[in-house]
């Protein structure tokens, strides 16, 4: 059987035509708006959308930013794609040559870069807010308000001792998170960190988890060496135990500054503060030291002895020498002074 095919006329072949240009138009077009690359990078540096941005200003961001090479055709995809109503603040890292489809969706979708909090044990109390102002949308201002806000108190906390919850880790935040959030962040860890298992281990030796996290601060302060911090917990529960002033000199340091001091002089054992462990007795009113967790979990399992005295060793290995002799005790002073004394060291 033959097939036959009918002859287009002058009319149909025209609108024929008339329909593949238009639809080699609608291609290029849609090329242009939806396919094409319409992006540059910003090398090393990241595009920040504030938690407060309008959307006019995120989009004047990206103009400024010379980000996007085409605004209309971004804007026609950001339009049809609802992304004045549906953008995430945070930090973004944007490649060269991105379409307005992948920029929108990466906006859309709060895909931004993650910021790796470091949190370590010899930050200061300024140190840590200034750290987290730095790397975080939050203010100093703001993180030092929540922090003393009163969902510390309604928690146990007091201002001292609320610095607890800046636990020693890695954290991961979004850049864009606010002074109360990151403050409300720590907190919660500090919370999961303290299950009632540890709780309980604390309550064994009449410690809240406020106050097992400022004997942590001390014994960090004085274990230069991880294997010693049970130990070292062991000998301040047992002066605690017997009323004993705890004499930690990590405390008289946190008094008078640690900078380049090597060396605790008598009379900064004389200064009048609450921290001050030579002159008050029990626990200082909070950490020294943010709490390491290893020595956190130190004083929840410290080792049973009947030390209650210490002194670093005159080797130089920065451990030391336990007692419970007081004479003994003396002997290990006076040759640990006698070489400072030898190497110059005073103060």
């Amino acid at each position: 059987m033959r097939v036959q095919f009918l002859d287009l006329n002058k009319k149909q072949k025209k609108f024929l035509g008339v329909l593949l240009v238009l639809l080699i138009i609608g291609a290029a077009v849609a090329y242009l708006v939806l396919i094409k690359g319409n992006t540059n990078s910003l090398d090393a540096s990241y595009f920040y959308i504030k938690h407060d941005d309008t959307y006019e200003e995120l989009r004047q961001n990206l103009i400024d930013k010379r980000i996007v090479n085409n605004i209309q055709t971004f804007d026609l995809v950001a339009e049809k794609m609802n992304l004045p109503n549906s953008y995430k603040a945070g930090r973004y890292k944007f490649s060269s040559g991105m379409s307005n489809i992948q920029l929108v969706r990466k906006i859309r979708g709060g895909q931004w870069e993650k910021v790796i909090i470091k949190i370590k044990p010899d930050m200061s109390r300024d140190s840590v807010l200034s750290y987290l102002a730095e790397n975080l949308e939050a203010t100093k201002e703001e993180l030092a308000d929540h922090l003393n806000a009163d969902w510390a108190k309604k928690n146990g906390f007091t201002k001292e001792n609320v610095w607890c919850i800046f636990l020693p880790d890695h954290y991961h935040f979004n850049w864009a998170t606010s002074g109360k959030k990151a403050i409300d962040r720590f907190a919660a860890e500090y919370n999961n960190f303290w299950t009632e298992t540890k709780k309980s281990k604390a309550k064994k030796f009449n410690l809240t988890s406020k106050q097992a996290c400022v004997l942590a601060s001390i014994v960090d302060g004085e274990a230069i060496h991880v294997s010693e911090m049970s130990t070292i917990a062991g000998l301040y529960l047992n002066r605690l135990k017997k009323g004993i002033l705890l004499q930690a000199d990590p405390t008289v340091l946190f008094v008078v500054g640690r900078e380049g001091r090597r060396r605790v002089l008598n009379k900064d054992l004389k200064k009048e503060d609450p921290y001050n462990t030579y002159l008050n007795t029990g626990l200082p009113p909070g950490p020294i030291f943010l709490p390491d967790k290893r020595a956190i979990n130190a004083v929840l399992n410290p080792k049973k002895h009947n030390y209650i005295f210490m002194c670093a060793k005159p080797d130089g290995s920065f451990k030391h020498n336990f007692t419970a002799s007081v004479a003994q005790h003396n002997r290990n002073a006076s040759a640990y002074r006698r070489s400072l004394d030898k190497q110059g060291v005073m103060k």
